[in-house]
């Protein structure tokens, strides 16, 4: 089974670039502080953000776009600890973030942002057999996300491989070694090849 939808005319991204936050003031970067092992990690930023978000998916916000401001500020001087597109955030200013309310914690000359990078799991499926998952995805979505698994591939996968395993909600960047427009990755997710391989942005629950 493989089941997909979108929702067009629903809201879908939040603009920070620095063209829409231009009243913010001098860009700063003020501090950070990492947890390698969690993948999370934690930067104050102040003045023009740069930053654009993906919230199509309710559950998880992620980063869209890093354009400028004080987002590629941090990253020119912290290249290990570079804030991606997939990046989840966790929190604003210390509270929970999800994609509905997302617009007003961005309000304030200083903002603090809790990161959690992805794992990158390679998912390989030899088919016959059905994948057994529903994806979503709204017109900007970075890429589709898994809403739902059932009896299928993609299961049997992550019963054989648990420290491998994907869940509902995590990101769909490639498949077979494609990637580019949501329509690619689901025109390949719907092909009848043999092997099929599946690029996933992971996250764990924290």
């Amino acid at each position: 089974m493989f089941c997909c939808c979108s929702t067009e005319n629903e809201e879908q991204h939040v603009d920070l670039s620095p063209d829409a936050l231009r009243n913010r003031g001098l860009v700063e970067v003020q501090k950070t502080f990492a947890d390698e092992d969690l993948k999370v990690f934690t930067v104050t930023l102040q003045g023009i953000l740069g930053i654009t978000v993906d919230r199509s998916d309710g559950h998880r916000t992620l980063v869209r776009e890093v354009s400028g401001g004080a987002a590629s500020v941090w990253n020119d001087q912290n290249p290990g600890r570079r804030i991606l597109p997939f990046d989840h955030i966790l929190e604003v200013n210390g509270e929970r973030c999800l994609g509905e309310d997302i617009t007003g914690k961005f309000e304030g000359k200083e903002v603090t942002l809790k990161l959690q990078r992805p794992h990158v799991r390679t998912v390989v499926l030899e088919r016959p057999g059905r994948l057994g998952i529903d994806v979503n995805y709204r017109k900007t979505s970075l890429t589709p996300w898994i809403a739902a698994i059932s009896a299928g591939l993609v299961d049997d996968w992550n019963k054989k491989q648990p420290d491998l395993c994907v869940l509902p909600h995590d990101r769909i960047s490639e498949v077979n070694g494609q990637s580019g427009t949501i329509e690619t990755v689901l025109e390949k997710l719907r092909s009848a090849e043999k092997q099929m391989i599946l690029t996933v942005m992971h996250y764990d629950e924290i």
